[in-house]
């Protein structure tokens, strides 16, 4: 199994990329809003899921280790496959997939590509019982309390942005003034 690739992006195309590792390219499907933080000529480490199905080996690649849990959840639900996991992916970061599950939110999976109610439901349903199991995705553990949320939210950022610009937050960054200053590089690097 395919656990993650590092190397160099030498193709980018509308829902995939190519990945030279070592001399071989390998073409890793990613969300669109990942792939739209790649660069051709970029080095960058992705972790893969290798998918297997009807003869077929396909890799789906993330940014991070915490979407591609969300999105093996999401094949864990029945009638859900690849493609339609990673159209959830293109439209939010697995934290806020994980919120919409708990806060059982039908209206936000509805504004997936192929997905309609009953498979934003079945979603829901299948894994709300999973998403509190799930501390290492949470960003209150991540941050340890409000106050950095809040902090950043008073200097006028979005709910959404402080969401992504923390969801890489390294796990030896602990302090809050450390957060908050991890977070404004990042906002920064996005505006």
């Amino acid at each position: 199994m395919i656990g993650s690739l590092r190397g160099e992006i030498i193709y980018k195309g509308l829902d995939r990329a190519e990945l030279q590792t070592n001399g071989i390219g390998w073409e890793v499907f990613l969300p669109q809003r990942e792939l739209a933080k790649l660069a051709l000529n970029e080095k960058k480490e992705l972790f893969i899921h290798h998918h297997v199905a009807e003869g077929a080996d396909v890799l789906y690649g993330f940014l991070n280790r915490d979407d591609k849990q969300v999105f093996e959840m999401l094949l864990s639900v029945s009638g859900i496959g690849p493609r339609i996991s990673l159209s959830v992916l293109s439209v939010a970061c697995g934290q806020r997939i994980l919120q919409a599950i708990a806060e059982a939110d039908v209206a936000f999976f509805e504004q997936v590509r192929g997905l309609g109610r009953k498979g934003s439901q079945r979603i829901i349903v299948d894994l709300k019982s999973k998403v509190g199991q799930i501390k290492e995705l949470d960003l209150q553990d991540k941050v340890g309390n409000q106050a950095v949320n809040q902090a950043l939210r008073g200097l006028g950022f979005t709910k959404e942005e402080v969401s992504e610009a923390l969801k890489e937050l390294p796990n030896n960054v602990k302090e809050e003034d450390e957060i908050i200053k991890y977070a404004l590089r990042q906002l920064g690097k996005n505006g």
